[in-house]
């Protein structure tokens, strides 16, 4: 199993219960604030996104920028 770091696993959590959002979204849920785009939230976010992407547990979703897990990954997160 990959090492997953706490935002990976708040946003694998995340996309369980919403499973479509875009990054935006997501740092705002993790961060509980507004997030804009091009600030370190927004940065660190979307590098995870990209991590989980490159591991195969998330996919984009259309051209928006959206993400959804991965229907056969099954991934602990404890």
């Amino acid at each position: 199993m990959p090492h997953l770091s706490k935002n990976q696993k708040k946003i694998l959590e995340i996309l369980e219960v919403k499973p479509d959002m875009t990054t935006k979204e997501i740092a705002e849920m993790i961060y509980g604030k507004l997030v804009e785009c091009k600030t370190k939230e927004y940065s660190s976010i979307s590098r995870s996104l990209k991590s989980l992407e490159e591991q195969g547990l998330i996919q984009r979703v259309f051209v928006q920028l959206r993400w959804r897990r991965k229907a056969h990954s099954q991934t602990h997160l404890d």
